[in-house]
């Protein structure tokens, strides 16, 4: 038998243990469940809105863990209060505990709501995103801004927003879209 043979036979034998080895990964389902998935997406379980969020962060909502799916000099220009850096490519070797709420976030939306779709493929489903990102973040909490022509609803609500914002150092704003709107000059926080 020729050595080229015996590689062969080698590489096939290890190709067959991987089957009952698992994934390399600390999470063990690898599986992504689609109706659950479908479903979370469908009925809104899969993502916060920052409000929400901010609302945990200063609550200090038990087991909350904020994670930026970023690369670390992003993070380092901006980052949302009490948030962790955990890059995508670093996310699938990170463990998560199953008590914990998870909420991702990235720039725009998107990369945190493929890191949800990556941790539910993982077996993760205590995760959740802001679907629009830090520029949710932004526009909702730090600068909320109320209609002109707002109904008491609308307004009941503003109030209780505009609390959160200035928690954050935020600067809610009445009716004027023309205003100064704050900019990512510095990391915010409590």
């Amino acid at each position: 038998m020729t050595i080229t043979r015996r590689l062969g036979f080698a590489a096939a034998a290890l190709a067959g243990l991987t089957a009952f080895a698992g994934l390399p990964y600390r999470h063990t389902k690898g599986r992504l469940d689609i109706a659950r998935t479908i479903g979370a997406i469908n009925d809104g379980s899969d993502h916060v809105p920052a409000p929400r969020l901010a609302a945990w962060i200063r609550d200090r909502k038990p087991g909350l863990r904020v994670i930026d799916v970023r690369l670390a000099k992003d993070f380092a220009a901006y980052a949302i209060p009490t948030a962790e850096n955990i890059p995508l490519e670093r996310l699938v070797e990170t463990t998560f505990a199953p008590h914990e709420t998870l909420v991702l976030y990235s720039d725009g939306g998107a990369h945190a709501a493929q890191a949800w779709i990556l941790l539910q493929a993982l077996g993760v489903h205590n995760a959740v995103f802001i679907p629009g990102g830090l520029a949710d973040w932004d526009e909702e909490v730090l600068s909320p801004m109320l209609s002109p022509d707002a109904d008491d609803a609308q307004k009941a609500a503003f109030r209780a927003t505009s609390e959160l914002s200035r928690y954050f150092g935020g600067q809610p704003l009445i009716g004027d879209s023309n205003a100064p709107v704050r900019t990512r000059s510095r990391r915010r926080g409590c």
